[in-house]
């Protein structure tokens, strides 16, 4: 069954596109859209490049996920929802735990300053502030499975089945927040970075702390299962939560789960990457997707866990130009094969 897994240079962002083939059935699945950036206009971003091709292929996406409301996984989206011939005329379904769906499952009266607004009518000439709400152009077009996701949640495609990890429902009620539009960011990766310290250095000094995020908290992590492969995703989500997600399949320290790859939590940071949750995954494939121009993210510290746990394994950037601002020309020696570019798809028979 084989499994494609392309990692889309989504800036500071993720935006992820698989492919499932099961005999004559092809599943394709989005995950998030990073920043507004990565759909574009002028100069045209990757995800408006890929909606591109698989139109004139007369295909489609049969599943849409949006992770978080955070603008480095949804601003893309919007903006491919915004226009005529974007998502809304290639997603067959979308997942998304929107703002107004949690109010109502939380039984909270919704505020409207929490609603995703942008230009969904599609008309040039109505301003942002006159249009749409995302959730109900979702449910106009009547592509949205209005319900919520959360920990434990199981959801069988033709092709495949995702087992959702994360959120649980403490994560969900902190939610409910405003969504923000991107702003540019008062950090820099040469002002907050840990990459010229050495694995060693890392380690000696490590005590992890969890992320706080709220919206972090709140993301959408899962398995995609095809045969007997496992395929992690795990958006922005915070590790003892996605810990807790895989006991509940049985998992644990005793018994890991035999992942294919995992794609790092929150752009690699060491608040995201637990060493309870290494120890309960077996992977030797780890993707780590940014550009690394927010926050000082990726932490090397993330890096020095994992190898640490497992000396072989392999992660990926999606960015080559990362990888010599984290690493040295003699630790790049000495991690020969285990540090690498990501291609441009990863497959897996």
């Amino acid at each position: 069954m084989p499994v494609n897994v392309r990692v889309l240079k989504a800036f500071h962002g993720d935006c992820i596109f698989i492919t499932v083939e099961s005999g004559t059935v092809t599943e394709r699945i989005l995950i998030d859209g990073g920043p507004e950036a990565t759909y574009g206009a002028s100069p045209q971003g990757e995800l408006r490049s890929l909606l591109t091709d698989l139109e004139s292929k007369g295909k489609k996406i049969d599943l849409v996920i949006l992770t978080h409301v955070d603008d480095d996984h949804i601003g893309g989206l919007i903006k491919a929802f915004e226009v005529k011939d974007g998502l809304t005329k290639l997603a067959h379904k979308v997942l998304f735990n929107s703002g107004r769906l949690i109010h109502e499952h939380f039984k909270v009266q919704l505020d409207p300053d929490k609603e995703i607004i942008g230009n969904f009518t599609q008309s040039k000439n109505t301003s942002i502030n006159q249009g749409n709400t995302l959730e109900r152009l979702l449910n106009e077009q009547g592509i949205w499975h209005a319900s919520i996701i959360k920990q434990g949640d199981r959801l069988p495609l033709q092709g495949c089945e995702l087992f959702f990890l994360t959120p649980n429902e403490t994560e969900l009620k902190r939610l409910l927040v405003k969504w923000e539009r991107q702003q540019p960011s008062p950090f820099t990766s040469a002002r907050k970075t840990d990459w010229k310290l050495s694995y060693t250095e890392l380690l000696a000094q490590d005590i992890f702390e969890e992320d706080d995020s709220k919206t972090n908290g709140s993301s959408i992590s899962f398995i995609l299962k095809a045969g007997e492969q496992n395929f992690i995703f795990l958006g922005d989500a915070h590790p003892t939560s996605i810990t807790q997600g895989l006991a509940m399949l049985g998992y644990n320290a005793d018994a890991p789960i035999k992942a294919e790859m995992v794609k790092i939590s929150h752009h690699g940071s060491k608040g995201n990457t637990s060493p309870e949750l290494l120890s309960v995954i077996n992977c030797s494939t780890f993707i780590v997707s940014t550009d690394a121009t927010r926050h000082g993210l990726p932490n090397k510290t993330t890096f020095a866990r994992i190898h640490s746990k497992n000396p072989d394994a392999i992660i990926l950037f999606n960015y080559n130009s990362v990888i010599p601002s984290i690493y040295s020309k003699d630790e790049l020696t000495q991690l020969k094969n285990h540090v690498m570019a990501l291609p441009g798809e990863l497959c897996f028979a």
